[in-house]
């Protein structure tokens, strides 16, 4: 039986995809930095499905321990989902350095460092999956988004070369970036989801957004932005200057502020 470690597990995608590969039978290791959501989950799963569904509580703001969750789960895993991210909208002035880096950790800093060690477990074991969640926003600059668009940047690009670089040493080891679009979960406060209401017609449900990770990762893809609305919007952008991408996504995310 395959084993899946899933950060953010306690809520919105993170959530979803530990549902929909319980389905699968695929045994569990459910991360995330509060205790409760986990256990809530886990529960859920453990009524419905036999499986394993083990609970590792952390905070991925807290970097200097990550080897451990290697050391610990690495050869036990098959499949390692970063799913957990924060963010928040906002002239740079409201957000404080803690929070900035706070974001980076958990968003480019812990993932790239959980993609490395268990992409080396995999290796050594022959076969594995690195699944990076990443985001549309890595696509294109976020003005009001700053931080957290350029720490998922960051994650897609460092996870296509390390990608690359794992391809030329063994097929059966991916690194899969998967950029979702907006998303209908409580990513962003209830008062920023307010002032873009009339947008929300246009989010994914989290359950979609997971059924849609699943299938690319059961298709064997490496590179994959969910729904097609976002394919279209982000092959238009990437076509305009920069300059007009900055205007265009300036003027809707100022809404926001």
């Amino acid at each position: 039986m395959s084993v899946v470690l899933i950060t953010g597990a306690g809520s919105g995608i993170g959530k979803e995809l530990a549902i929909l590969f319980a389905e699968k039978n695929f045994d569990l290791f459910l991360s995330g930095k509060t205790a409760e959501k986990l256990k809530n989950v886990q529960q859920e799963i453990l009524g419905k499905y036999k499986i394993k569904c083990n609970i590792i509580q952390y905070d991925l703001n807290n970097t200097d321990r990550l080897s451990e969750l290697a050391e610990n789960y690495g050869m036990e895993t098959d499949i390692i989902i970063n799913c957990a991210g924060i963010g928040k909208i906002g002239d740079f002035k409201s957000l404080s350095k803690d929070e900035e880096i706070k974001m980076i950790n958990v968003n480019f800093i812990a993932p790239m460092i959980l993609s490395r060690l268990f992409v080396e477990k995999f290796i050594g074991k022959g076969v594995g999956t690195v699944i990076n969640i990443c985001s549309t926003a890595s696509l294109y600059p976020n003005p009001y988004l700053n931080v957290y668009s350029a720490s998922k940047v960051s994650l897609l690009y460092y996870s296509l070369s390390l990608d690359k670089e794992v391809s030329v040493k063994n097929k059966n080891v991916r690194v899969l970036s998967i950029c979702p679009g907006p998303v209908n979960t409580n990513f962003f406060s209830e008062s920023t989801r307010k002032k873009f209401a009339a947008y929300t017609k246009y989010e994914m449900s989290a359950y979609d957004t997971a059924k849609a990770i699943i299938k690319i990762f059961e298709r064997k893809k490496r590179f994959s932005v969910i729904g097609f609305k976002n394919r279209v919007f982000s092959g238009l952008m990437r076509l305009l200057p920069i300059s007009l991408q900055l205007k265009i996504v300036e003027k809707f995310l100022r809404k926001g502020v």
